[in-house]
C-alpha cells in the first residue's frame, strides 16, 4: 500500500500523470456540478427555497461554482489530462520533456482545489463571481480571510497551468523525433501546443492583476482605490486580457480532440487539415484582442466598441473554417459509432453558443443583455456543453487505450441523448428568460419566469442522470476489465502489466498504439483480438 501510494504521490510517468489529473478533474467537476444542483435548488420556486434569503452564500456558490468547472475540471481535463496520455505517443516520444515539473503540476492544482474550498468556509466566504472585480473584493465588502485564500489558490492553480502549458510546448518543439514532422501528427499536438502559447501569454496577466489586488488588501496600496486615485476599470482591463483567450485555452484542445477523434471515424480522411491548422492560428493570435467585448457596460467611447465588436466578428471565420471542415468530415462517416454521435452533440452546442456570441457581440444589444441570464447561457453553450462534449469524446477514446474495452453503443447513445435533452431544457430556458429580462446572479426571480426557472431545474436533474449513467458505465468497464480478463493471470503471476506503471506487456502497448494511430480494435468482451 505504501508503495502505491509513493508511486502516486512522486511519479514522473507521464500517461499516470495525465490519469491523476483526468480523476482529479472528474472529481473536481463533480464537486462544481453539486453546488450548481444547490443553486438551481433555491432558483427552482418563488422567493426563499432552500438559502434562507443568504444573498452572499449564493454569491459564493456561484463564485466557486465557476471556479471549479473552469479552473478544476475542463482546463486539467482537456489540457494536461489529455495531453499527457496522448501527446508522447503522437510525437513518438517516451515521456514529457520535464517529468519532474509534471508531477509537481499535478499536486499544485489539488493544493489550489483545497484552498478554494477552504476558502469558502472561512468567514462569510468569497462572493465576488470569478471576475473578481474591485471594489466589490476589496477590504470595504470583502474584510476577512476568505478573498485572499481565494487568490492565493489562483496562483496555485496558474502556476499548475503554467507547468503543463511550458512541458507541453517543449515537448513538441524539441524532444519529438527528427522524423516526426508536426504537420504528420494529429491535430491535438497542434491544439495543446497553440494552448500552450496562449497560457504562457496571459496567464501573467492574470497574476499581476491579482497579486495588485492582494497588496490592495493587505499592505494598503492603492492600485483600485477609487477613494485614493487607483482605478477599477484598470482591473477588468487586466483581468480581460486574461479572461477572453481563457476562451480559447478551454476550447482549442476540444477542438484538437474533436479532430482526432474525427479522423478515426471519417474514413480517415479528415478534411482540410491545413486549413484547420492555420484556422487555430487565427484563433489564438486574434483572441488576444478582442478583450474589451466583456467591459461594453463601463462607458467605452463609441469607436473602442466599434472596433471591439468587428474583431469579435473576425472571429467567426477561421471558426467557420473548422466548423465546415468537421461537417464535411462527419459526411464521410459510414457508421453512426458513438464517437460520431459525440462529436455531432459538440457541434450542436458549440454552434448555437456561437450563434448567440454572435448577438452579443453587437455593442449595443451587449449594453441591454449584460447582465441578464442570455449571457450565461451563452458561455455555458461554448464552455459548459460544448467543452463537456468534447471531453468526453477524448476520454471516450483514451477509454480504449487504456482499458482496452468499449462502453457499449447502447448505453453510450442514452447517455448522449439524456445529456442533449437536459442541457437544452436547462440553457434555452435561459436564453429566453435572458431575452426577457431576467436580471443574472439573483437568488430570485418574478413570478412571470417560474415556468422557465422550473424547467431549467428540472433539466439538470436528467443531466445528474446522464452524468451517473456515464461515471457508471466507465466504471463498470474498468472493473470488469480488470477482474474478468487480466484478474486471473496478472495475480498469478506476481506480476502487473499496465501503460500506468512503466512496464508494459505487449498485447496493452500494441492495443494503445493501434488505437492511436486510427486503426480499429474490436472489443474484449466479444471475444475478437486486436488487428493491425
Amino acid at each position: 500500500m505504501y508503495s502505491l501510494v509513493a508511486t502516486i504521490l512522486w511519479t514522473t510517468n507521464a500517461k499516470l500523470i495525465g490519469c491523476i489529473y483526468l480523476n482529479a478533474a472528474v472529481c473536481f467537476g463533480t464537486s462544481g456540478l453539486l453546488l450548481s444542483w444547490v443553486m438551481r435548488g433555491e432558483l427552482g420556486g418563488l422567493s426563499e427555497q432552500l438559502l434562507f434569503g443568504d444573498h452572499q452564500l449564493y454569491n459564493v456558490l456561484t463564485t466557486s461554482h465557476a471556479m471549479l468547472m473552469i479552473f478544476f475540471f475542463i482546463m486539467p481535463g482537456v489540457m494536461s489530462g489529455l495531453g499527457n496520455l496522448l501527446m508522447p505517443i503522437h510525437l513518438c516520444v517516451p515521456e514529457m520533456a520535464f517529468p519532474k515539473v509534471n508531477n509537481l503540476g499535478a499536486w499544485l492544482l489539488v493544493d489550489g482545489y483545497l484552498l478554494i474550498v477552504g476558502s469558502s468556509w472561512i468567514d462569510e466566504g468569497a462572493g465576488t463571481a470569478w471576475t473578481i472585480y474591485p471594489p466589490l473584493s476589496m477590504t470595504t465588502s470583502h474584510g476577512g480571510l476568505s478573498m485572499d485564500v481565494f487568490i492565493i489558490s489562483l496562483h496555485a492553480v496558474g502556476v499548475s497551468s503554467l507547468t503543463g502549458a511550458i512541458n507541453i510546448m517543449v515537448t513538441g518543439c524539441y524532444a519529438r523525433r527528427t522524423h516526426t514532422a508536426l504537420m504528420q501528427t494529429s491535430l491535438y499536438p497542434w491544439s495543446i501546443g497553440i494552448t500552450g502559447a496562449l497560457l504562457v501569454g496571459v496567464v501573467p496577466v492574470l497574476a499581476g492583476a491579482i497579486t495588485m489586488l492582494l497588496t490592495d488588501r493587505c499592505t494598503c496600496t492603492t492600485f483600485y482605490d477609487v477613494l485614493s486615485g487607483g482605478d477599477p476599470v484598470l482591473y477588468q482591463h487586466l483581468f480581460w486580457v486574461f479572461g477572453h483567450p481563457e476562451v480559447y485555452i478551454i476550447i482549442l484542445p476540444v477542438f484538437g480532440i474533436v479532430s482526432h477523434c474525427m479522423h478515426r471515424v471519417a474514413v480517415f480522411s479528415l478534411f482540410n487539415s491545413l486549413g484547420m491548422v492555420y484556422a487555430m492560428i487565427a484563433i489564438g493570435v486574434v483572441g488576444y484582442f478582442v478583450w474589451a467585448h466583456h467591459m461594453f457596460t463601463v462607458g467605452l467611447d463609441v469607436d473602442t466598441r466599434v472596433y471591439f465588436s468587428s474583431a469579435t466578428l473576425l472571429i467567426a471565420l477561421p471558426t467557420s473554417i473548422k466548423v465546415f471542415s468537421w461537417m464535411v468530415g462527419l459526411r464521410r462517416t459510414i457508421l453512426a459509432t458513438t464517437t460520431a454521435w459525440y462529436i455531432t452533440g459538440f457541434l450542436l452546442m458549440f454552434l448555437l453558443g456561437g450563434v448567440t456570441g454572435l448577438v452579443l457581440a453587437n455593442s449595443e444589444v451587449d449594453l441591454c443583455m449584460h447582465d441578464t441570464y442570455y449571457v450565461v447561457a451563452h458561455f455555458h453553450y461554448v464552455l459548459s456543453l460544448g467543452a463537456v462534449f468534447g471531453l468526453c469524446t477524448g476520454v471516450l477514446a483514451t477509454h480504449e487505450l487504456l482499458i482496452g474495452y468499449r462502453v457499449p453503443t447502447w448505453l453510450a447513445r442514452i447517455q448522449v441523448l439524456l445529456l442533449l435533452t437536459g442541457t437544452t431544457c436547462i440553457f434555452w430556458g435561459m436564453h429566453l428568460s435572458g431575452a426577457l429580462g431576467l436580471p443574472r446572479r439573483v437568488p430570485d426571480a418574478p413570478d412571470g419566469y417560474l415556468s422557465s426557472t422550473v424547467s431549467t431545474s428540472c433539466g439538470l436533474c436528467t443531466v445528474l442522470l446522464a452524468v451517473a449513467l456515464l461515471l457508471s458505465t466507465s466504471m463498470e468497464c474498468s472493473l470488469w476489465d480488470m477482474l474478468q480478463v487480466r484478474g486471473a493471470h496478472l495475480w498469478s503471476s506476481g506480476s502487473r502489466h499496465s501503460m500506468l506503471l512503466g512496464s508494459t506487456s505487449l498485447d496493452v502497448s500494441t492495443r494503445g498504439q493501434l488505437l492511436l494511430h486510427t486503426c480499429t480494435a474490436n472489443s474484449i468482451r466479444s471475444g475478437s483480438t486486436v488487428v493491425a
